[in-house]
């Protein structure tokens, strides 16, 4: 695929017998060739897919929009009747093969329960498309984690139960705002049943291959098992006629496909993103979890040693990137042009979009671009792709962007001081750069804390930890992590053993209660590392006593279902915790140990709450794997003062308050800090005056080709037209129009403008602007106002016939959509 392979003409000639081989033969030419374009472009920093875009812009097309369901419906037809027709035999031998076991010929498979394409009075999932697009911008939500949990019970009905993660934690409140907001996730992961009892096991073993897509997540039927769509959207073992109207009704309302529906009636839109099984297994069990989950955690020594072939890292890293390719096509399907497409963490860092956002550290080693850089030097230019990327500390971003000008030479980087925005341009592509430190809701735990239930079980649960009658200066340090190796789980039990060799005195009074929530057991480093933190959990059990207090236990493990106000809170998160925010929000009193690898502990830090020299409001752990320093950090906590620790607790608690997520996400999605707003500024030269003039000019005309188009015009336009503005009227001598300008900086030549047409025109363009986007149909009082303003003497006609041209358009819009 080199330049000399690959033109416009090559293009144009192949591209109509791909499409007449996929819609005769049922073949996916065109899939495989968009993907293999794809694959270069990611691993070379090419542009081939634009090109053949450029070349062929019906390829394009039929991606999306009604031409993608045309092409979809012509190809799901096409392989439907492939399939019932190879399915025949398939029936046949399973038939055979029943009768030759017990004498029964099997139940026949009844049609399938999911016509989405053959019956438009179906219930479906959204395929997105140009429509409605006098609505207001959407957040389109895309993870790879699900915000549910789905489970089938025995009697076959499906449960849907809200997600409690980290991502839901953070992402829900802006989803929920708006019942038209998509989340788009694989839903696979969460099906505990893949098989089916209307099949024989040869089936069965076919069933764990579905779905069977292409590229472009459109259901290839296969065999026996044409109508599985996302694994059992059809519930074939039930009866093929149900006795009356109201049991079919109340089946199919606890099917998958009708609990996502009932799902997005009183939600935001939950749409399943579906791929290759085979291709998803190696893409979260393997690549994600084995190199880059490790690699951007700084611990090569966790990096599956297979990614050391290059072979398997190459099959891998493709899969990676089909999974990258069908979520970027899904979430592409499902949007509108004003919608905010948000992409979230390192399992999707190909997609390209609008924003992005990495929920974990960014701190690869030197040498993984050079060991791993078949996909290493792909990261980073694919981050370069989003118009926004935020992270979790500045340490992060400066550590992306120190990578980015050591391996992308001819990056240009560019930092925004004021507003502390890094934007990079690279090969045609600009970036911003920001930094979002992940918080809590604090409402959501504030509304209960208090509540005369939830104090008598605090009591309980702690005398449960602690004993009938501990001592009064006993201690409850409380850990909550995910079971993993980035946690330093390990590290803290080794100091924890040392901490009661060290200080004796403590026996008996102190107990550690540790919450590690147990995931990945199939991965190997992770199964290795759980089963070796438990080992010395049970070495701490089994070697720390205090005869005076026969029934005290040094540390406790497990999970915990009710709220603990604990003594001291300890967090080892590489990433921004919240569970140390949360346990300060509930307990104000509680003091707090912290790494310096933690999230949390870089956004306090840097906020003033530890000073080397001054006020330290946390107990910090310098170094993991300093054992004595950890157990005397321990030490200090236990003995700090009540004072000191609820005075320390209280800055902490106001400072998270002050901070929650509802901040974290208005700030991500604030349309003012990307490259695309012009920034006020002041205007000292004739350069930076025409560069000026020529921005607006280009946001003017953006503003016109939508408002032809119908389509929405998007906030930051008005954002950069008022900077912009507001840049020429502070540049202006005082209490005038005058705008003086040196012919360079340089230069003592001057210039003079009187600019109060250029301001007038502003003026016009902002009222404009509000009119164009108020939700009012009845608006117009408000453009005869616009337009009576805008008469004098010298009245413009044209632009007269411009205003009215676009209040016609928007007119049409609200009557076509009413």
């Amino acid at each position: 695929m080199g330049s000399n392979i690959f033109n416009f003409k090559s293009f144009r000639m192949a591209v109509p017998h791909i499409f007449d081989s996929d819609l005769t033969y049922g073949t996916k030419y065109r899939d495989s060739l968009l993907f293999a374009l794809t694959l270069y472009d990611v691993n070379t920093g090419k542009n081939r897919l634009r090109e053949l875009y450029a070349a062929v812009p019906g390829v394009r097309k039929s991606l999306l929009g009604v031409s993608a369901k045309q092409f979809g419906e012509k190809f799901h037809h096409l392989q439907k009747r492939i399939a019932r027709h190879s399915s025949r035999g398939s029936l046949e031998s399973v038939s055979t093969d029943k009768d030759d076991d017990g004498g029964k010929s099997p139940r026949r498979s009844r049609e399938p329960s999911m016509h989405a394409d053959d019956d438009e009075d179906e219930p479906r999932i959204s395929t997105g498309g140009i429509a409605n697009t006098h609505f207001q911008q959407r957040v389109i939500n895309v993870s790879n984690a699900p915000p549910v949990s789905l489970k089938r019970e025995k009697s076959g009905d499906w449960e849907i139960k809200q997600g409690s993660g980290g991502l839901v934690s953070c992402v829900d409140p802006v989803m929920t705002k708006d019942h038209e907001n998509i989340w788009l996730a694989n839903l696979g992961m969460n099906l505990k049943e893949k098989k089916r009892a209307s099949f024989s096991s040869e089936e069965s073993e076919l069933s764990k291959l579905a779905p069977s897509t292409n590229t472009l997540g459109l259901p290839l039927i296969k065999q026996a098992i044409a109508d599985v769509f996302f694994h059992v959207l059809a519930d074939d073992d039930q009866p093929e006629k149900e006795s009356n109207a109201d049991q079919k009704k109340a089946r199919e309302e606890m099917s998958l496909l009708g609990v996502l529906n009932n799902y997005n009636r009183g939600n935001y839109k939950l749409n399943p993103v579906v791929v290759q099984e085979q291709d998803y297994n190696v893409y979260y069990g393997g690549i994600s979890n084995g190199l880059l989950w490790p690699a951007l955690h700084n611990l090569p020594e966790y990096v599956m040693s297979d990614y050391d072939t290059p072979k398997i890292l190459r099959d891998h890293w493709c899969s990676y990137v089909r999974v990258n390719y069908q979520f970027a096509i899904d979430a592409v399907r499902n949007s509108r042009p004003q919608d905010f497409i948000w992409i979230h963490d390192y399992h999707l860092m190909l997609t390209g979009m609008v924003g992005f956002f990495l929920h974990i550290p960014f701190q690869p080693s030197d040498d993984f671009f050079t060991k791993y850089g078949t996909c290493g030097l792909a990261v980073l230019r694919g981050l370069l792709r989003f118009t926004k990327v935020g992270f979790q500390t500045h340490r992060d971003r400066s550590r992306y962007i120190e990578l980015v000008q050591q391996h992308l030479r001819n990056a240009t980087v560019y930092h925004d001081q004021h507003l502390d925005i890094f934007t990079v341009a690279h090969e045609g592509w600009t970036c911003s750069l920001g930094v979002f430190p992940v918080s809590i809701k604090n409402d959501d735990f504030l509304k209960f804390v208090h509540m005369p239930e939830t104090l008598v079980r605090k009591e309980g649960i702690r005398k449960k930890i602690l004993g009938e009658n501990p001592p009064e200066n006993a201690r409850l340090f409380f850990s909550v992590e995910r079971f993993d190796y980035t946690k330093g789980i390990k590290e803290k039990l080794l100091a924890y053993r040392r901490y009661f060799e060290k200080y004796p005195d403590r026996l008996g009074k102190d107990v550690l209660y540790q919450v590690a929530v147990t995931n990945r057991r199939s991965v190997d480093t992770y199964r290795v590392y759980q089963d070796e933190c438990l080992e010395i959990a049970k070495k701490i059990a089994g070697e720390f006593h205090d005869p005076a207090r026969p029934e005290w236990k040094p540390s406790s493990t497990g999970g915990i279902s009710g709220g603990i106000h604990g003594d001291g809170y300890r967090s080892c998160h590489t990433k921004k915790g919240r569970y140390e925010s949360e346990m300060l929000v509930c307990n104000p009193h509680a003091g707090l140990i912290l790494s310096t690898g933690a999230g949390a502990e870089i956004q306090f830090s840097t906020s003033g709450l530890y000073k080397e020299d001054g006020e330290k409001n946390y107990h910090r752990i310098s170094d993991l794997f300093d054992i004595e320093s950890y157990a005397d950090t321990f030490y200090a906590a236990a003995t700090e003062s009540v004072e000191s620790r609820e005075v320390h607790g209280k800055r902490l608690s106001d400072f998270i308050l002050s901070n929650d997520i509802e901040r974290w996400s208005t700030a991500f999605l604030d349309p003012s800090w990307t490259h695309l707003v012009i920034r006020q500024m002041k205007i000292n030269t004739l350069d930076e005056f025409f560069s000026l003039m020529m921005r607006t000019r280009n946001v003017r005309l953006q503003i016109v080709n939508r408002v032809l188009k119908g389509i929405p015009i998007r906030a930051h336009f008005t954002i950069s037209l008022r900077n912009a503005k507001e840049s020429l009227t502070n540049s202006c001598e005082s209490d005038s129009h005058t705008l003086i300008l040196r012919a360079s900086h340089d230069s003592p030549d001057t210039a003079k403008f009187d600019i109060k047409n250029e301001l007038e025109e502003f003026e016009k363009d902002l009222s404009f602007m509000i009119y164009m986007q108020s939700d009012d149909v009845d608006n117009v009082e408000q453009f005869v106002d616009v337009v009576r303003s805008d008469q004098s003497e010298a009245f413009d006609v044209h632009f007269f016939l411009n205003y009215l041209q676009a209040f016609m358009v928007r007119m049409f819009l609200i009557i076509l959509y009413s």
